[in-house]
């Protein structure tokens, strides 16, 4: 999807004022999405070489620097590897990561606690 544009299948309605980039499962139909608000000058980025994470990415101006910003998925069965965080982090530039790596502690208020802060 060209960045900046308005995703056509996006659940429900948009904030006002937003911008949806957006990266599907083509099989699942669950995906990871940046809103980013109207105006903002951005424009998605490609994350490759992703083994077992899922990814979707945009680079914006903040403070007149560029900043990647990453939304990411990590399926529970999957480990996080070297290399997925290697291809998120190429490029020289800051980056700003949230999203879902299914990452459980007691710290946390869950009754689990995985190893997902050990890389495979």
């Amino acid at each position: 999807m060209p960045a900046g544009r308005d995703a056509p299948q996006v659940r429900g309605s948009l904030p006002a004022g937003k911008l949806c980039n957006r990266n599907d499962r083509l099989t699942e139909g669950d995906g990871k999405a940046i809103l980013v608000r109207r105006g903002r000058l951005h424009h998605a980025v490609p994350v490759q070489c992703l083994q077992h994470l899922e990814s979707t990415a945009i680079q914006v101006m903040l403070a007149k620097k560029p900043v990647k910003i990453l939304a990411a998925y990590l399926s529970p069965t999957r480990s996080l590897i070297a290399s997925d965080l290697s291809a998120w982090l190429g490029g020289g530039l800051p980056v700003l990561m949230a999203g879902d790596l299914n990452a459980k502690h007691v710290e946390w208020n869950s009754s689990l606690i995985t190893k997902r802060h050990i890389l495979a």
